[in-house]
């Protein structure tokens, strides 16, 4: 399960870096930190120095947020996009 975990947020890490499949990668890391926050902080409070669930929740917001909006104009997954409608046209 950790393998499993580790190989998510490393590639999907790398992923979202480059902008390349931001929205799925995205929502592979939020699940994972989804199952972080309740299976591994959720008993140690909320603060980071306690291992809380405060990291963990700051990470799920953030993959949260990229998995609505999305890579943006300078991602690469905008890129792919912008052409493959130029060949498209």
């Amino acid at each position: 399960m950790a393998l499993l975990a580790g190989s998510a947020e490393f590639f999907g890490g790398v992923a979202l870096i480059l902008g390349l499949l931001t929205r799925p990668a995205a929502m592979i890391n939020a699940l994972t930190m989804l199952v972080a926050l309740f299976w591994v902080h959720w008993g140690h409070g909320f603060f980071l120095d306690t291992h809380g669930i405060e990291y963990a929740l700051a990470l799920l917001s953030a993959t949260t947020a990229l998995t609505v909006i999305g890579g943006g104009p300078y991602s690469l997954d905008a890129l792919i996009e912008a052409k493959l409608e130029a060949n498209d046209e």
